[in-house]
């Protein structure tokens, strides 16, 4: 729910649900699912070989990064591109193509060294020059107007970006806000210190070849041969045949950083989610590129095909009810708690996903770094009908003799809710109807309301349309865990209108000058946690898992699955 954040019905396409190069070092946070073929590897890897992967959604033929946001595009991309820095299991930053890093200038300054081994494939290496096109593009008025857009944000903090934005400059190199020191050191300036800039902001910058994109004007960059099939990559596999939005073709890079990839080639392919899963049984398709390709039915058979292996692991995602918390309905703590107690996480995870999930009680999911946990202070909420109950008779909703439904404390009248969710999707239909049950059990009169559109809805909410007040969402988490953007009072994405002084004094102290020390960072976020978890400003439902099947035939090390995904697949290897 941080900086890069989707939102979506159920489960998200995030930019960062598919790493696949470059990330990640550990996974003790795996969720494996428990089939007698879990994905466990071991053996001494070989080269060669095809994988095909599948995905259930058409991908653009854009090859530049952050041109298309839809999250097959991004795992076209992923294949061809790294980024600065990485991250292991539970987020926390990494060494990539930026070798090493500092702060100086009270925090305003970040020295960067690339990695000196780091060369495109074409041979040539990989510069300060390089990030500084990054910059200058995702900056640029053309790339925050005609073009795509959504991740400008990422050079925001940068001193003289709203020059660059504006037109007004053509590079960080002119505003202060880039100085090349070196090929391969350079720093970046910001406006002020932000404890969050690395992680949210600067990991996710990817070079990208001056010596062939920097002759080229930006506004020629979105129809350019490069982005249709890129001539020079700095990732494991070179993009060789692109079959329109069918399928697209690698081979190895033999010049990759990290060292020639074992598998030699991969076909990326469009299939529809309903053949899915039995072209993976038959073998016709190696494995899905995307945790949420799979139904849940469909993986769970096929945790007991012996020619299969089967992972599941974290999402970056969480599944929430939100509330319109600045209307009087909603402004009694107590309320808020008793809602949150009377909802039977357990039994949605176990009745829609299967048991694949855990629970959710906070605003940042229990495998991130930076998570609060019981042991912190953080309630879970465990279900419990009967403190409900207790809650909302201490609070004076009481339900009048002969009556069915409870009463506003204020005016006498009875309560009513109204929910409602997106169409289309019969998992986001069955646990919106668990969840009214749930509150209509203790006496609160829910309503669910007839599924919109998601666009429609989302627009309503945004408005604060008066015929909806609570809503079901699922929120994408991003690769650190600044609540900014979402959780302040003033943020466009607060779509619960909570307006709170102290919760956004909380939030600054997770990014100011002494969250810097990064256990004085965490003990931030522990304390803006706790505080949420006792406020309830939404009912926290789960956190749920994604789930990959694939052939028994294909190897894939235990150091590849990080939440949300998997990474490092010049490692993977295929049986011959």
């Amino acid at each position: 729910m941080m900086k890069r954040t989707t939102l979506s019905t159920i489960a998200l396409a995030a930019s960062v649900a598919v790493v696949l190069t470059g990330c990640g070092n550990d996974t003790s946070s795996t969720n494996n699912a428990g089939g007698s073929n879990s994905a466990v590897d071991s053996g001494t890897p070989v080269d060669g070989g095809t994988l095909t992967m599948a995905d259930t959604t058409k991908w653009e033929d854009m090859f530049i990064p952050y041109l298309n946001n839809a999250s097959p595009t991004f795992a076209m991309w992923e294949l061809s591109f790294e980024p600065l820095m990485s991250y292991d299991k539970s987020l926390n930053i990494k060494p990539n193509l930026a070798q090493s890093w500092s702060y100086s200038n009270g925090n305003k300054t970040l020295d960067i060294k690339l990695d000196p081994n780091a060369k495109w494939s074409d041979g040539k290496p990989i510069t300060s020059d390089d990030v500084l096109l990054f910059m200058n593009f995702i900056g640029s008025k053309v790339y925050n107007t005609t073009d795509q857009g959504e991740y400008g944000y990422l050079v925001q903090p940068v001193v003289g970006s709203e020059k660059i934005a504006s037109g007004a400059a053509q590079s960080f190199a002119n505003t202060g806000g880039f100085k090349k020191i070196s090929n391969t050191e350079f720093q970046i300036n910001f406006s002020k210190a932000d404890a969050a800039v690395l992680a949210a902001d600067v990991s996710s910058y990817i070079p990208l070849p001056a010596h062939v994109l920097g002759k080229i004007p930006f506004s020629q960059w979105m129809n350019s041969d490069f982005n249709k099939k890129p001539t020079v990559v700095s990732s494991a596999y070179i993009p060789t045949q692109v079959n329109g939005q069918s399928s697209v073709e690698y081979d190895e890079n033999d010049n990759y950083f990290k060292g020639k990839p074992h598998i030699s080639h991969i076909v990326l392919k469009y299939v529809s989610e309903d053949v899915l899963p039995s072209l993976i049984e038959n073998g016709q398709v190696d494995m899905n590129i995307e945790g949420n390709n799979l139904d849940t039915d469909s993986f769970l058979k096929m945790e007991k095909d012996p020619n299969l292996k089967t992972i599941a692991q974290p999402a970056m995602s969480y599944g929430f009810v939100g509330m319109k918390v600045n209307e009087p309905k909603f402004q009694n703590v107590q309320l808020r708690q008793a809602m949150e107690y009377a909802i039977d996480k357990q039994a949605i995870i176990q009745g829609v996903y299967k048991g694949l999930g855990k629970p959710a009680y906070g605003p940042i999911p229990y495998f991130d770094w930076a998570a609060a946990t019981p042991a912190d202070g953080m309630n879970t909420y465990a279900y419990n009908p009967t403190k409900a109950k207790q809650l909302l008779e201490q609070a004076g909703y009481t339900i009048p003799s002969g009556q069915k439904w409870r009463i506003d404390p204020k005016t006498g009248k009875p309560l009513v809710f109204h929910l409602v969710y997106s169409s289309g999707s019969p998992e986001v239909q069955a646990i919106c109807t668990a969840v009214a049950q749930n509150l209509q059990a203790v006496g609160l009169n829910v309503q669910l309301e007839t599924p919109l559109d998601f666009n429609v809805m989302l627009k309503k909410i945004e408005t604060n349309d008066s015929s909806l007040d609570m809503f079901f969402l699922a929120n994408g988490i991003g690769t650190d865990p600044d609540p900014r953007g979402s959780w302040m009072s003033t943020d466009p994405g607060n779509l619960d209108s909570w307006k709170d002084p102290k919760n956004d004094a909380l939030i600054d102290d997770t990014f100011g000058a002494k969250a810097f020390n990064q256990t004085y960072r965490k003990q931030a976020f522990v304390k803006w946690q706790l505080y949420v978890n006792q406020q309830v400003p939404m009912l926290f439902l789960y956190d749920r898992d994604d789930t990959w099947a694939y052939s028994a035939k294909v190897h894939i090390p235990a150091d590849s699955w990080i939440p949300g995904g998997y990474t490092n697949i010049q490692d993977w290897w295929i049986s011959q």
